[in-house]
């Protein structure tokens, strides 16, 4: 395994307990420092994948979006929508079920190459100043948003890139997620603000390009008499939009962010990340069953895949051309409509997923039609 973040650390973990010898690689030294993040995980995956309560900062129970005019359209539904984790006690948690679970840990080490035999394949790894080669029957490459190893074995890096740009701030009146939408504020995207608690919030914007400029922009326009900090420390972080040509070939696998399965509507990752994994470990331990690690074999694991989210990653790039077209007055319009039409909007609730955003937004696209 090469990558100790929680998508990693979950997939090792469920190997392990199949009985598989388990290593994984982290070049960092430790793991959850400094990761940028919101941090949202719908409760459906939360629960499924029985995550750490003790992660938990705030429950997302209800979600305002403000047009570029600031007309505001609500959904509360009637459970918690999501969870915010402290990222950093969620990745540790992660990886110590991993060590819980005998998987062996080796931080600090980067892989700096794989080269993949018939029957196994050589990974060579620097720990310090030392560099050593180790033999494996198959690799699960969780390197996150770094594809220098997926690119030198040809399986390609993800078509696009967002730029998510994120602030912690201490702000006023701050009650609920509220998501705001506008030419202004992000073309064709949009920006957050996501309470951690009663007077603190993550404040971001998920950007095609200058997120920083963006996001500076939306906190002098839009909350600048709330926010009660002066000097705000931004932090940036490319996110994959889209997948990786192939999350396979011989004897390994692309998870996660690694082979680009992340949301194309929000850049959230660790839900498809789980979902994936849960798919990876499958056809593995077939894999191990059949003692078949070609690329026809593993190839099973991108079609099982796609078969699960592929719809969701298409209807966000849709959904994104069609934000990238419209106007902030075509905006405003929509929110009017909407207001008016209550029965549309509660119609659109009840497809709400947190983390499956077709069946709501292929209404929403049908609506937009009468204004774009």
């Amino acid at each position: 395994m090469v990558g100790a973040g929680p998508v990693g650390s979950y997939t090792a973990s469920r190997l392990a307990k199949l009985g598989f010898k388990v290593a994984i690689f982290e070049e960092d030294k430790s793991v959850g420092e400094n990761v940028i993040c919101t941090g949202i995980i719908g409760k459906e995956i939360f629960e499924r994948f029985n995550l750490p309560q003790e992660a938990v900062l705030s429950r997302v129970k209800s979600v305002s979006f403000f047009s570029p005019s600031l007309l505001s359209v609500e959904y509360k539904p009637s459970d918690t929508l999501a969870y915010v984790v402290d990222r950093g006690i969620f990745d540790r948690d992660a990886l110590a079920y991993a060590v819980k679970n005998k998987v062996e840990v080796h931080l600090n080490s980067r892989v700096e190459k794989i080269k993949i035999e018939e029957d196994f394949v050589q990974v060579e790894v620097r720990e310090d100043s030392c560099s050593k080669k180790i033999g494996a029957k198959a690799v699960v490459l969780s390197t996150g948003v770094n594809y220098r190893l997926q690119q030198d074995l040809g399986m390609g890096s993800p078509p696009a890139f967002f730029q998510g740009a994120q602030v912690e701030a201490e702000l006023e009146a701050l009650e609920q997620t509220e998501i705001y939408l506008g030419r202004e504020v992000c073309p064709g995207s949009f920006a957050w603000v996501v309470p951690l608690n009663n007077f603190k919030a993550r404040v971001g914007v998920l950007a095609n390009s200058r997120g920083a400029f963006y996001l500076k922009n939306f906190l002098q326009k839009c909350l600048q008499e709330r926010i009660k900090e002066k000097s705000l420390s931004i932090s940036q972080k490319r996110i994959a939009y889209g997948p990786i040509p192939k999350s396979f070939t011989h004897r390994v696998l692309a998870v996660g962010e690694a082979g680009g399965q992340t949301k194309t509507t929000t850049g959230g990752g660790i839900a498809y990340g789980l979902l994936c994994s849960e798919i990876a470990v499958d056809v593995l331990k077939e894999s191990f069953n059949r003692g078949d690690f070609s690329e026809r074999r593993l190839s099973k694991y991108e079609k099982l895949w796609r078969s699960k989210i592929g719809k969701e990653l298409k209807i966000g790039c849709d959904v994104r051309k069609i934000m990238g077209k419209i106007t902030d007055k075509q905006i405003d319009k929509v929110f009017k409509f909407l207001q008016r039409r209550k029965g549309l909007k509660r119609l659109i609730e009840r497809r709400v997923n947190f983390d499956y955003h077709s069946g709501f937004l292929s209404l929403g696209l049908k609506a937009l039609k009468r204004f774009v």
